[in-house]
């Protein structure tokens, strides 16, 4: 009943359109840890309590990319397609072409652990787990302080977002931080836990405006307003397992590697305690416009106390708008709402909801977050 509340409309005479998110899964390899993408939709994952890198390609076949690591960590590829591998206990950084031969190698102390291609340049950014730094490697091998900050505690993730501003994560204690130019960090957020053996922040990646995280301890998957503070919701997750099918009933063991596909609108997670690659299908954060309903805007989303509805289309003065959350319930109902009306959301729990828009042409559905 609730998928059908969530992803399912009834034929109104007019155009339909919804969006559903599905999380499937990969249960070739045994992949636990970082993620990333080629320029080719392949994706790469790392076993770091194993000793290789997994290759999935678009299709669905899996090979070993590289082995004999020791424990394979952060991945990352610079412009040239050159993937850049973080060998976290073996201290080192590997870098290998597109056809897994070794090209370099960069001793460092202290565990490297999550690495990103920077935002300006071809150097990568990588963090020490143990060292508690975030450091540059330039492609001349050169190594540079980024940050060495009080804050950081193991860090882990790193994620740009689309103007150049780099996020950290912290494995330890799940603070995630803005990086500032001069070193210091600027406070988000602590992603939640429910403890467990690994009460830990996984990965972070950047896509729609959010920033997204694992909580391993706790199964879930959060999302993080990246210019509030402690301003974050349960993205997907509740108890510990491996169910695929809609996101509101998926669910997640120990999910680890978090990667964002902006092509394909993707999430791609790694169960640590599984060791599989899940994809969640069909992200939808933002304001997509499907045909029939071009121009149509939800503002802001994520919504603060208060939201509205705003078309540059010859709309009906009247329009029907219902919101729904999570569970099905309906939180808003007007069947005579005006265009730029605004929607009052200050008694809301924070979460994901549902806003459905009906007119002459049919009914848009668009996600939203508090």
């Amino acid at each position: 009943m609730k998928t059908q509340l969530l992803c399912y409309l009834v034929w109104l005479g007019g155009i339909i359109t919804s969006h559903t998110q599905t999380v499937t899964t990969f249960t070739a390899g045994t992949p636990d840890d970082a993620i990333i993408l080629d320029n080719n939709g392949n994706i790469y994952c790392s076993n770091y309590m194993g000793d290789a890198v997994f290759k999935f390609s678009p299709v669905g076949e899996v090979s070993t990319f590289i082995s004999g690591l020791i424990s394979p960590n952060g991945l990352a590829f610079n412009t040239n397609q050159e993937l850049y591998v973080c060998d976290g206990q073996g201290n080192v950084i590997h870098k290998y072409d597109i056809d897994g031969n070794l090209l370099a190698s960069y001793p460092i102390t202290g565990h490297p652990s999550g690495i990103v291609k920077s935002f300006d340049d071809e150097s990568m950014i990588f963090t020490l787990y143990t060292g508690s730094k975030i450091l540059r490697l330039a492609p001349d091998g050169t190594i540079t302080d980024i940050s060495v900050a009080a804050e950081l505690n193991g860090p882990v993730g790193l994620a740009y977002d689309e103007s150049g501003k780099l996020f950290v994560g912290n494995y330890n204690d799940r603070n995630i931080y803005n990086v500032l130019a001069n070193g210091d960090l600027e406070y988000i957020a602590q992603v939640p836990t429910d403890g467990g053996a690994y009460p830990n922040l996984g990965f972070i990646t950047y896509g729609q405006g959010k920033i997204f995280g694992t909580s391993m301890g706790s199964d879930k998957i959060y999302a993080v307003n990246p210019d509030g503070i402690e301003d974050y919701v349960l993205f997907a997750g509740s108890s510990q397992g491996n169910a695929d099918g809609d996101i509101s009933e998926a669910t997640f063991h120990t999910p680890n590697g978090i990667y964002y596909d902006s092509t394909e609108d993707k999430l791609y997670v790694t169960d640590f305690g599984t060791k599989n690659l899940r994809i969640i299908s069909g992200l939808v954060l933002g304001n997509e416009n499907p045909d029939g309903f071009q121009g149509v805007q939800v503002v802001p989303n994520p919504v603060g106390d208060e939201f509205e509805i705003k078309t540059s289309l010859p709309f009906d003065e009247t329009f029907a708008v219902t919101v729904y959350d999570v569970t099905g319930k309906i939180v808003f109902e007007n069947d005579l709402m005006h265009i730029a009306e605004k929607i009052y959301t200050s008694t809301w729990s924070k979460g994901s909801y549902f806003v459905h828009i009906k007119d002459k042409e049919g009914v848009l559905v668009k996600q939203i977050l508090k």
